[in-house]
């Protein structure tokens, strides 16, 4: 039998799969936020050494707002991915140390429930930007992701209470 809390427990390997899962965030975020800086600059400074006396540039460099619009959606979908795992470690580290019933795990499951719903609000934002700039991204929004927010935002209520409870329970003892 699994056990919740302690060494090879599943709030362990939950862990050890959301610390993974942040490194490679960071390293996507950082990477998306070079390319959100760079994308912009590429065309002025591929003119510019084509210039520059003996410099060619073979082909054409065409990066367009399409371009900028699909990055800008992967940074953003980046950005609140990193900040749900880096909430979800604090809850797991509640749940080893045997008190996942605090109102801070409350708040933190509310601010994960925003996070994704500032997620899935950003796509209809990258949808106008996409038909603005004629640029051909895949922002669609997906009910299941609506439900599962709703379902945070319940689980956030059932912390709130649950950290009520356990306050009170406290008193009493």
């Amino acid at each position: 039998m699994i056990r919740a809390t302690g060494k090879g427990s599943i709030s362990s390997i939950l862990a050890v799969g959301l610390h993974i899962v942040r490194i490679i965030a960071w390293i996507g975020f950082a990477a998306l936020s070079a390319a959100l800086v760079a994308l912009p600059l590429i065309p002025p400074f591929a003119e510019w050494v084509a210039h520059l006396d003996g410099a060619s540039i073979d082909g054409e460099i065409d990066i367009g707002a399409d371009d900028f619009v699909e990055v800008l959606r992967h940074f953003i979908s980046f950005g609140v991915a990193l900040y749900v795992v880096e909430r979800l470690l604090e809850l797991l580290k509640t749940l080893r140390f045997g008190t996942p019933f605090v109102k801070e795990n409350a708040i933190r499951f509310r601010k994960v429930g925003i996070a994704l719903l500032f997620g899935e609000v950003s796509k209809i934002v990258i949808g106008i930007l996409a038909m603005l700039t004629g640029a051909d991204v895949n922002a669609g929004l997906d009910f299941m992701v609506f439900v599962s927010i709703a379902a945070v935002f319940v689980l956030s209520e059932v912390f709130h209470e649950g950290a009520r409870m356990k306050a009170e329970q406290d008193l009493t003892v």
